[in-house]
């Protein structure tokens, strides 16, 4: 990616935050920042999200917290760009500063618990479980709403998330924003080149030289970037997309592992169950259950 960009996010002049709608086959906001605190609830779509030196799969339940200043984007997978696609990239924002409020409005004991929240923020939360189930819910009510109502719900919803034990925070203790530009354009080029082709055999060599470095020296700067593995990441994408096929029904679990790029079977089912916790047919099955 390149270096963060800044960008500038206008609030309305009578708001004193804002809930955005996007709808696009996919999204387009590039690795960026900006002073506003987000929140990203994602309605349809799959892919990346990458935050701070945080890399992981994102789909539709996704909530995310990021605070002020940390460089984040998420990028869809690659069916979003295909010609006539019907895929849809579909999300709530909400943005806003904290001081929007008042210096001293989130200072009150009664909100002590969210400003604690916009603290770890910093680092950038992930939300599960209910908590994410409920709190989307109530974002997409909040953004029919208008005047008090809207304002009422925004402050439950920061409660909700801020009473939530269901998150895990995402940048390592020790990330400080932003990576030098070169830096950053070598993993951009590098991340685009995995997404784009993670169905294919991929050679850590030819990954390599698209950063100019060694093997050893690429595996050692992969980590550094993203706290994990060059090919954690890669089967991180891969199974991101097996769960697509799985849910769409449509193809037998024995010919999956083609499709993700797997090159046989066992690995396949190995590296699924290590990295979404089950197998492929217990994932299958448990998707089933909550229709």
């Amino acid at each position: 990616m390149s270096e963060p960009i800044f960008q500038h996010i206008y609030l309305n002049n009578d708001e004193s935050y804002n809930i955005l709608k996007v709808d696009r086959p996919f999204f387009v906001v590039p690795w960026h920042v900006h002073p506003e605190i987000e929140i990203m609830s994602i309605v349809k779509g799959e892919g990346s999200r990458f935050v701070g030196d945080n890399i992981e799969n994102f789909a539709e339940g996704d909530m995310v917290v990021v605070g002020s200043d940390l460089p984040h984007c998420w990028k869809n997978g690659a069916v979003h760009y295909e010609p006539d696609t019907l895929s849809r990239a579909e999300a709530r924002v909400i943005l806003f500063k904290e001081e929007s409020f008042g210096k001293e409005f989130f200072n009150i004991s009664e909100l002590k618990k969210i400003k604690e929240m916009f603290s770890r923020a910093q680092r950038g939360i992930s939300f599960n479980g209910r908590t994410a189930a409920t709190v989307s819910g109530k974002i997409l009510n909040a953004y029919e709403q208008n005047g008090a109502k809207r304002f009422i719900s925004f402050v439950e919803i920061l409660n909700d998330l801020a009473e939530s034990k269901e998150y895990k925070l995402l940048t390592s203790e020790g990330y400080r924003p932003p990576l030098f530009t070169s830096d950053m354009q070598r993993l951009n080029k590098v991340v685009d080149h995995l997404m784009e082709n993670f169905q294919k055999p991929i050679k850590l060599d030819d990954v390599a030289s698209l950063a100019y470095m060694s093997p050893t020296a690429f595996c050692r700067y992969f980590k550094n970037h993203t706290n994990k593995t060059v090919f954690r990441f890669l089967n991180e994408l891969r199974v991101g997309f097996a769960k697509k096929l799985l849910l769409e029904d449509k193809d037998n679990i024995s010919d999956i592992h083609y499709l993700c790029g797997f090159r046989n079977a066992s690995n396949f089912y190995e590296q699924f169950k290590k990295i979404a916790g089950c197998s492929p047919m217990q994932f299958r099955k448990g998707h089933e259950a909550r229709l």
